[in-house]
């Protein structure tokens, strides 16, 4: 082969190689792009800077489904709707009465297009957007707010709050922080949308509306300046009303500034915001744009002109989740920015505020230079640490669609996700009974730093107790306190070292359980309740946890029983104690078996509860239970997959949570109840059989209709970076 051929070759190939690499970069992103361009909603004008987005879409489907709907039916066939019902027809037979001057104006034409224009607004989609100049109004509003706060105390270490009634003080320090943050008043650049069929209708409603707005100012005698800013505005290509306004059309003679310079809190601070309020712009707009009716208020028209440029908030990262599901039935989308969550969930900025509460605090107050100086110490010291353990806050994208189902939901949390640790599987849902009505199911990362910080600040907690508050107190009550110190001190310590050795190793695992049953039942619960005729549902709470190291767990719990009786003497020692002799944790009664060990704590018998209530410890190789029933841990201890369905029909895979509710068993587990309280209610009051059962059968319709919303079932996993919660609302209509 020539030099030429191989040279021609190697160069063709190379182009087929750079074409097919071109085609492998820019096919997925077309497919993106052709999979969004399915989307018909406000989400492609929406442009990429939102601070917060929220739109709520095929209304009126879903209200044809709920009006449509058995439930309905069933509802509206109630005698106490059908009397309800009735009184309202007698009534609109009464021209004079209220219900007939309604239904006249609902029948008058003028009226009738306002309500379909209304219809029309809300029947599709309906969407809120704000742009970033949010951000600075949710930072003054939190400024705000932590002065308000802290104001109380600020008055009462300063010796002002004699002087000064609570609201006063919150008055007072809410104004000088809204001086001090002067330069972030402003109205935040907000747009309403919705999106209507009727075009030509809404297009005579705005001309009704401009026509009306006209004739009311010069009605009015408005002074012809301010009539001048309301007026028809292009915006882009789109017509708009809007009304210009600024701080300096206030009749700021008018205003009582005086009450206002009572408040300040240093001279000057009543007219820095004036002068700000005198600068900042009101701009109300209403019009169309294509098919949708917006409304915005703000500073500006900027952010109807930013609506539909080329850099979409479709287009960024975190909506990439979202074209998976374009195809969907969408019924919401909403999105809130990095810098919005972070300023929303700013938990280091809440420390930053305490920490300068506690410096404006402590120059007024009566402590010497050296408490002040503890005081700041120990306090910059507590934020700087509260602050190591606040994760970062970041995006948030979510969805939700109808379903065959119900309503089916993910929702994307970027930035930090504290102590949640999805990175395996949650076996402990092997040791929750099943199907239990309701039970959230979570791992956390065991962090002995935490412990640490938590011991570290306990013990700075009690060095104030002792060298402020307990001088502070009367002769004989700190004797009793000393007392008590000194007994209890040591059986604290040997508890911390508990904690430290045996708890949190045999914890490591991280997992743990909340879970409330109900599968067994009783006729009478206790002594005090009447016998019902039939046997009523028992709820059933019970804690599990997973553990890495079984026998350290066994030895931790024997510490514990020993240490709080001990702490329960130590009070029962001093004098004047009137702590009787038997409150204690008794030695329990202790059983082996092939699933574990269980420790059963029974009730004494003068409380006469049913036999089947024992408070138990149970422990195994792999978990720990604390239930109110040996059959209730008998149960769990039983390994069993769990079986509620929904987005956990597989939960296999790692996950950092998993929840459930059981709506519908729940409602059939508190039925009974029900049943017995209105029963013994109406059997108080006289009321006869008959009523009784027909009272009884409009609750059982209610609580039919209620079990409309079957059950909620949700997991939390790991997804490049996000944490996703993926949730299923299960819906079933009632029986016709």
């Amino acid at each position: 082969m020539s030099a030429r051929r191989r040279h021609s070759l190697v160069f063709r190939s190379l182009v087929l190689t750079l074409t097919l690499v071109a085609i492998g970069w820019h096919c997925p992103r077309q497919a993106v792009a052709d999979s969004f361009d399915k989307l018909d909603t406000s989400l492609k004008l929406i442009p990429g800077d939102a601070a917060f987005y929220a739109s709520v879409l095929r209304n009126r489907e879903c209200f044809e489904a709920i009006r449509q709907s058995s439930a309905v039916a069933k509802i509206l066939e109630m005698p106490i709707v059908q009397t309800g019902i009735m009184f309202y027809n007698i009534q609109l037979a009464t021209p004079e009465s209220n219900v007939a001057k309604f239904d006249a104006f609902l029948k008058n034409p003028e009226s009738r297009k306002l309500l379909n224009m209304a219809a029309d607004m809300a029947s599709d989609e309906v969407f809120l957007y704000g742009d970033k100049s949010f951000a600075d109004f949710v930072k003054l509003f939190q400024a705000v707010n932590a002065a308000r706060t802290y104001a109380p105390l600020m008055a009462l270490a300063g010796g002002h709050a004699t002087q000064m009634s609570p609201n006063q003080m919150q008055a007072k320090a809410m104004m000088a922080s809204l001086a001090k943050n002067a330069s972030l008043i402003n109205v935040p650049d907000l747009v309403l949308g919705f999106k209507v069929k009727d075009i030509d209708l809404a297009k005579e409603q705005l001309i009704k509306l401009e026509m009306i707005v006209n004739l009311t100012l010069q009605g009015a005698g408005v002074d012809e300046k301010i009539i001048n800013r309301f007026k028809k505005t292009k915006v882009g290509d789109y017509d708009f009303l809007v009304a210009d306004l600024d701080g300096s059309l206030i009749p700021w003679d008018a205003v009582p500034l005086e009450r206002f310079k009572e408040l300040e809190a240093q001279p000057g601070d009543a007219q820095k915001i004036i002068d700000r309020i005198k600068k900042c712009k009101l701009v109300v707009a209403i019009g169309l744009r294509g098919n949708y009716l917006l409304c915005s208020i703000g500073s500006s028209l900027d952010c109807l002109h930013k609506l539909g440029q080329s850099q979409r908030l479709l287009d960024r990262a975190e909506f990439k989740p979202l074209g998976k599901y374009v195809d969907k039935r969408l019924v919401y989308v909403g999105y809130m920015s990095e810098a919005i969550g972070r300023q929303l969930n700013n938990q280091k900025k809440q420390l930053d505020d305490l920490l300068e509460a506690v410096d404006q605090l402590l120059p007024s107050s009566k402590l010497d230079d050296k408490q002040k100086d503890r005081i700041r110490k120990d306090v910059k010291s507590l934020t700087a640490d509260l602050k190591t353990l606040a994760p970062d806050a970041g995006a948030v994208m979510g969805f939700s669609f109808i379903t065959d189902r119900g309503i089916e939901g993910y929702r994307y949390v970027w930035g930090g996700h504290g102590s949640l640790d999805g990175s395996k599987p949650l076996g402990l849902l092997e040791y929750v009974g099943g199907n239990p009505l309701m039970g959230l199911v979570a791992r956390q990362k065991i962090d002995v730093k935490s412990y640490d910080l938590l011991v570290k600040w306990a013990k700075t907690g009690y060095g104030y107790f002792r060298d402020f508050a307990m001088p502070a107190m009367k002769p004989d009550e700190r004797k009793k306190a000393e007392k008590f110190i000194a007994a209890a001190l040591p059986t604290i310590e040997r508890l911390d070292k508990v904690n430290r050795e045996m708890l949190l190793p045999a914890l490591a695992d991280g997992q743990s359980a909340v879970l409330i049953d109900q599968k067994l039942s009783t006729k009478k619960l206790f002594a005090a309740m009447p016998a019902a005729e039939k046997a009523m549902p028992i709820v059933e709470p019970a804690i599990v946890v997973g553990l890495s190291d079984a026998g350290l767990f066994k030895k931790a719990l024997s510490e514990y029983r020993t240490g709080v009786n001990q702490l329960i003497d130590a009070v029962r020692n001093i004098e004047g104690s009137d702590v009787p002799a038997n409150v204690r944790i008794p030695d329990p009664e202790v059983t082996k078996n092939s699933q574990g060990t269980i420790y059963s704590f029974k009730l004494p018998e003068d409380w006469s509860v049913d036999k089947q209530i024992i408070p138990n410890v149970a422990v195994s190789d792999k978990v720990a239970l604390f239930t109110i029933s040996r059959a209730h841990t008998d149960r769990l201890l039983a390994k069993k997959p769990l079986s509620v369905g929904g987005v956990l029909a597989k939960p296999e895979r790692p996950l950092a949570t998993a929840g459930w509710l059981n709506w519908a068993g729940v409602m059939d587990a508190a039925a009974p109840w029900i049943d017995l309280a209105i029963s013994e209610k109406m059997e108080e009051r006289g009321v006869e059989d008959v009523q009784q059962a027909a009272t009884l059968t409009q609750v059982h319709m209610a609580i039919d209709v209620l079990k409309v919303l079957r059950s909620i079932t949700s997991e939390n996993y790991l997804e490049d970076k996000a944490m996703v919660q993926h949730t299923l609302v299960e819906l079933k209509d009632v029986e016709k």
